[in-house]
């Protein structure tokens, strides 16, 4: 016969047993708890990595989870983004899927993804943070994978745009000292042009070729302090 503290044991043995086996269902909380909670924009899960599978699921009526990835390529790249419903929920039930951007403008999206089935978004992008939004337009419980892919930079590492907002930075304030110097110098040559006017007439060419130079540095370190802006652009204001 079995004490009491035996068959405590036993009912708490069969509690874990039947916890697990509810975890591991398709579309189950459990399931999905690595990414959660991200049901809004801010709590967002990510990134997204190009390459790299992820699994999830719309775990009751009115369940939407998001994801953010970001577009590290230079200039326009093409992303892919492909969603299969995994099925497992209810008899009538489907995956929706839409692509946004920082502003949440729509930039594209998938609609109707039954179980079973597969789509895929391509869509030409530029470099930015976009987010993914997974929603059920009928039903719920479905499990579902997202795939990201597509050129270089797509979904790729926020170390990329990082490093690039710190060349910019770098460029940025290399230029702001040119610059001052270069102001500097002219001021210098000003001062001499004016001088030179009582010397003689070697003196006076002399100051003023070097008054020329000096304006024309001024004048290219000007424009290279403004390519250093652009440079920074659009790397320094996408947010992490």
């Amino acid at each position: 016969m079995l004490d009491g503290r035996r068959l405590g044991v036993l009912a708490l043995g069969a509690l874990v047993a039947l916890l697990g086996a509810l975890g591991a269902a398709p579309g189950t909380a459990g399931a999905q708890g690595p990414y959660e909670p991200n049901e809004t924009a801010l709590g967002a899960a990510g990134p997204l990595l190009g390459g790299v599978g992820y699994v999830a699921g719309i775990e009751a009526q009115g369940d939407r989870d998001n994801f953010f990835f970001y577009v590290t390529a230079p200039g326009e790249t093409q992303v892919t983004l492909t969603v299969r419903n995994l099925g497992g929920g209810a008899a009538v039930s489907n995956v929706d899927a839409v692509i946004l951007d920082t502003s949440a403008t729509p930039v594209g999206g998938l609609s109707y993804i039954n179980a079973g089935a597969e789509k895929t978004a391509v869509l030409t992008l530029e470099p930015q943070k976009y987010f993914v939004e997974v929603s059920s337009t009928e039903g719920f419980g479905d499990s579902y994978s997202l795939l990201g892919g597509g050129g270089a930079g797509a979904f790729g590492p926020y170390e990329a745009i990082a490093a690039r907002c710190a060349r910019g930075s770098a460029a940025l304030r290399r230029a702001r000292v040119g610059l001052r110097r270069a102001q500097a110098k002219l001021q210098r040559t000003t001062a001499r042009l004016r001088r030179a006017r009582y010397g003689g007439r070697k003196a006076r060419k002399s100051a003023r070729r070097a008054n020329r130079k000096a304006r024309a540095r001024v004048a290219a370190k000007r424009r290279a302090l403004r390519a250093a802006r652009t440079s920074r652009q659009p790397w320094c204001s996408i947010p992490q």
